[in-house]
């Protein structure tokens, strides 16, 4: 696979200059964020190629797992915050991340879809994770919109006799289904509007496309697994103590 070599790639940032150039235009105001946000993806990249490449060099199962929980920890914490009316939201997103971790990367290894070494799970995870850290602020955002929006209906059930559970149902429903849309939106599309990033990079990297499509089909099929995992988890955890801290 070709190399880039530092040059061409700080080249890449004259990309930024049209949104720079609109922000200043327009007197958008985010200026500075382009630049941040630039800046911290350009060193975070860098130095998470390194770390990885070390955590290769070493074959060590035990370090490679370690980065995969200080993923999930940095995916609950950044999630976390969408549902900072909750108590304990960090905790709460945090167990339905590592739940769906688990239950993939088991998949995977006992059906021999891949080795549990880092060179697969590493990328794959992160993937993963990533994809359930949205599931997770998706489920947040629209639980807390969605009972504030739904309060009187849901106090009326409860006064009609339904149970906390019965009365926040629909709501249930309403926000799994939101934090599942985008991977709907997404499958429905792959391969027709956009060339997902894993088959993208494996064919970059010499790998039959062919087997690039099924390690891509592998992860888009977890990823909506575990977005409906992380979103009925994250549900079922608060709605009990959203009636306590919002209703009562």
């Amino acid at each position: 696979m070709k190399d880039i070599s530092y040059m061409a790639l700080l080249a890449a940032f004259l990309f930024m200059t049209v949104p720079l150039w609109l922000s200043y235009k327009q007197q958008l105001g985010i200026s500075k964020d382009i630049i941040i946000a630039s800046i911290r993806a350009f060193a975070q990249l860098l130095a998470i190629g390194y770390i990885i490449t070390f955590v290769f060099s070493i074959k060590s199962p035990v370090v490679f797992t370690l980065l995969i929980l200080f993923m999930i920890v940095i995916a609950a914490r950044t999630s976390g915050k969408r549902g900072s009316v909750f108590y304990h939201s960090f905790w709460i997103a945090f167990a339905a991340i590592v739940t769906a971790e688990i239950v993939s990367v088991s998949i995977w290894v006992l059906f021999d879809m891949v080795d549990y070494e880092a060179q697969y799970i590493l990328p794959m995870s992160g993937m993963i994770i990533g994809s359930s850290m949205v599931a997770v602020s998706l489920t947040f955002d629209r639980m807390s919109r969605e009972f504030d929006a739904t309060k009187e209906l849901i106090m009326g059930k409860l006064a009609l006799g339904a149970t906390k559970r019965q009365a926040a149902q629909e709501l249930i429903e309403a926000t799994v289904k939101a934090a599942l849309i985008p991977n709907v939106e997404a499958m429905k599309t792959i391969g027709l509007v956009q060339l997902p990033g894993m088959m993208t990079g494996a064919i970059i990297a010499g790998a039959s496309p062919v087997i690039a499509v099924k390690y891509q089909l592998v992860i888009l099929l977890t990823a909506f697994g575990n977005a409906a995992i992380t979103a009925i988890m994250v549900s079922f955890l608060t709605y009990s103590a959203f009636f306590k801290q919002r209703m009562f």
